[in-house]
């Protein structure tokens, strides 16, 4: 037999045995779409967040003073 044949003649034998989805390929793009949303709602609530560790951090000298770095109070 030739190469094409023997895969017809066994992909007919296991087309009995073919593994079934768990469910509607519909529900695969309807997760999928809830996950990457869910990933965005927790990139969005981290925005501008490197902007704010880098105008001045815990470790500021400034930090809970109420006057100007050069005030001199």
């Amino acid at each position: 037999m030739t190469s094409a044949a023997l895969i017809l003649a066994e992909g007919e034998h296991h087309s009995e045995h073919a593994m079934t989805l768990p469910f509607a390929d519909f529900w695969f793009g309807v997760i999928a779409l809830a996950l990457f949303m869910a990933l965005l709602a927790i990139t969005f609530a981290f925005r501008n967040t490197a902007a704010k560790l880098s105008h001045g951090g815990v470790n500021d000298a400034t930090h809970g003073s109420h006057s100007s770095p050069g005030s001199g109070h």
